[in-house]
């Protein structure tokens, strides 16, 4: 009969494997099953060697009494009726008497006694008594109810009990509970550790490999070749056993990644369904390990214990440190990693910058508050060298302090007087007995800022000859320059406008500035490590042709400035870190975003560096270094040397 559907099929291919069949018959349809899965091609495959076996055993027809001769013509014989001699029938071996035999009829009470002593007899071997393999297995059939043993044992087959085992997830469950393990294994790597993640992709692909086996078991295939089949599944089990925590790991963790999915949350109470029915497989009777080992013994006919097992099969444990995930997974993992560790190289340097910056520039007590006290100094000497006797007063002087208009001016000039020769051309170096004038940076480098300083000079001093009696505090300044109050007043917008144009210049000013005075510190950190090369060296007396990032001193930093301003005396490199100082504090004196913000940035990358760190953590397990995880190594070199596992269990070949 040939099936019509899939259903249908499976039960004519489970009749037919089941025929009686001799050893070497049974072993031909073991070997032409393998060739496909498809239950159709089985069949047809089964019924060809069948066809081929019974041929080529087809016992020959004999030759008819008269050779030659048609039946009918063959001659008539007459049957001679003889007195048949029953023959005497073969005593069976329980019918043979014996001495021991004799004298246990005569006694009952000794016939028992040995009995106990032998076990029980022929049966209780075979159930449970004696101390043969046979009444280990009959004993294992019995606890477990995953082996049928059959008559006298001789052929102990799988139980039904077992089938139940595999075949007990229904369609609307499996599918989405291997949809939602689908999504763990693609995405839970980028919320959970590598343990977390390992413990549930392995319970993944055993969940994946388990559910296979149903088509396996419906086909009523043999033994071994359940073994076969099933051995990444053993495996991937045997790993989550191994694991205490496995089950409290996948039923904590795995609802977050089904929830962060739209299509599977509504899912959700199948997929736990599914899940607790794996988690469970070793809760229920039978067991799904004594599944396996009733396979084992089934498979070679010998007694198997679970233990021996898991020996035999030597399966490497879940790792904790590091994914074990497949290759494209790595690959997204390696990225991440390597893209926080840039996040975090940036973020520190940024934070080191900024770190330095205020200790190097500003003068801020515990409480964060700025001192700017210098300006005592400033305002003092730009009035004692460009201003008249008579506006020399403490009065005059606090009048300058209290209103910006008055007081950027001020600072304005005093640039221009004292620090703007440093970057425009030669420059008098020595001492007063004996000096040269030398070349710091090139002239027109800095042309645009000399150029903006003379237009703020000119704008401002207009204004402040404009309108002489204008009066203007820090207080309004600031109350203006946030809510933009000043647009309607024409006077007042004009200064607002100014002010804010000197603030911006003071912070790009000093910021090109501090490029300088950066990569001269750099180069002596280098020159203290003894780490310093020809290049670096040759800039001590090299001028400064243009602002970047490199490794380079200030020309003759070492030696002192001759002047008529303050800065007499002072060595090159401590008159640019002044000068750079100065221009930063007025920068934010008078309110300059960028400047600002770059004061309290270190608060906000400070948070980013602990989450960052926080995420590098969790991927690699270990600690960032700017070098890379030697935890990571030492684990990686465990790993390479296991060498010893029979079955690659990785993800390496996309399992």
């Amino acid at each position: 009969m040939t099936p019509v559907s899939r259903t249908e099929a499976h039960r004519v291919f489970a009749d037919l494997y089941r025929k009686t069949r001799t050893p070497e018959h049974q072993q031909l349809i073991d070997e032409a099953i393998l060739k496909s899965n498809d239950v159709f091609i089985r069949i047809d495959l089964i019924r060809k060697v069948d066809e081929d076996y019974e041929n080529k055993n087809k016992p020959k027809k004999e030759d008819s009494r008269d050779r030659g001769l048609p039946e009918k013509e063959q001659p008539r014989r007459e049957v001679i009726s003889r007195p048949s001699t029953p023959e005497p029938k073969p005593k069976r071996s329980s019918d043979l008497v014996t001495i021991d035999t004799a004298k246990q009829k005569q006694n009952p009470a000794r016939k028992k006694a040995i009995e106990q002593k032998q076990g029980g007899g022929l049966l209780a071997g075979l159930f449970g008594g004696g101390n043969n393999a046979n009444s280990s297995i009959g004993k294992f059939a019995k606890e477990t109810g995953t082996i049928d043993i059959g008559l006298f044992g001789r052929n102990p087959t799988i139980s039904n009990n077992v089938e139940k085992i595999f075949r007990g997830l229904k369609e609307d469950v499996l599918i989405p509970t291997i949809q939602a393990l689908r999504v763990s294994e693609q995405q839970g790597w980028r919320i959970w550790t590598p343990l977390v993640y390992n413990i549930i992709n392995n319970f993944n692909k055993f969940f994946n490999s388990f559910a296979s086996l149903d088509a396996l078991i419906l086909d009523k295939i043999s033994a071994d070749i359940f073994l076969e089949r099933s051995l990444k599944m053993q495996m991937f089990y045997v790993r989550f056993l191994q694991r205490d925590d496995a089950r409290d790991i996948i039923l904590s963790n795995l609802p977050d990644i089904v929830k962060m999915d739209d299509k599977l949350t509504p899912k959700l109470n199948k997929i736990m369904e599914g899940v607790n029915y794996a988690l469970n497989l070793e809760n229920n009777k039978p067991k799904l390990s004594d599944a396996i080992t009733a396979f084992y013994i089934v498979a070679k006919k010998k007694m198997f214990t679970w233990p021996e097992i898991v020996t035999d099969l030597r399966v490497p444990p879940i790792q904790e440190h590091k994914f074990q995930a497949a290759r494209e997974i790595q690959k997204e993992v390696e990225i991440t990693v390597a893209k926080l560790s840039d996040d975090i190289n940036t973020r520190t340097f940024k934070k080191e910058e900024l770190q330095n910056l205020r200790t190097r520039y500003f003068s801020i007590d515990d409480k964060g508050k700025i001192s700017f006290d210098f300006l005592n100094v400033v305002v003092d000497d730009y009035m004692a060298h460009h201003m008249p006797e008579s506006a020399k007063s403490q009065t005059v002087k606090n009048s300058y302090k209290s209103q910006p208009h008055r007081l950027v001016y001020l600072l304005l000039r005093d640039l221009q007087t004292v620090y703007i020769n440093l970057i425009e051309g030669y420059v008098r170096l020595g001492d007063k007995n004996q000096n040269q004038e030398l070349l710091i940076i090139q002239p027109g480098l800095f042309r645009n800022e000399i150029d903006a300083l003379n237009t703020l000079v000119r704008t401002i001093d207009n204004f402040n000859k404009k309108f002489p009696s204008f009066q203007y505090s820090f207080q309004q300044y600031g109350m203006d320059y946030s809510t933009g109050n000043a647009a309607n007043d024409q006077i007042a917008g004009t200064i607002v406008q100014a002010l804010q144009d000197a603030s911006e210049f003071f912070g790009s000013f000093a910021g090109k500035l501090n490029i300088i005075v950066e990569n001269h510190l750099m180069a002596k950190v280098t020159e203290s490590k003894g780490k310093t090369n020809d290049k670096i060296l040759s800039t001590k007396d090299k001028v400064i042709e243009e602002v970047k990032i490199a490794q380079r001193f200030i020309p003759h930093y070492d030696k002192a400035v001759v002047a008529k301003e303050r800065i007499n005396g002072m060595k090159v490199e401590d008159v640019f870190i002044q000068f750079t100082k100065y221009l930063y504090n007025y920068a934010v004196i008078f309110k300059d975003p960028a400047t600002t913000s770059k004061l309290t940035a270190h608060r906000k990358i400070e948070q980013e560096l602990i989450k960052l760190n926080k995420e590098y953590e969790r991927l690699t397990y270990s600690t960032f270094n700017g070098e890379g995880s030697v935890e990571n190594k030492k684990d990686e070199s465990i790993e390479n040397n296991n060498t010893s596992d029979p079955i690659d269990l990785s993800d390496s070949e996309g399992e």
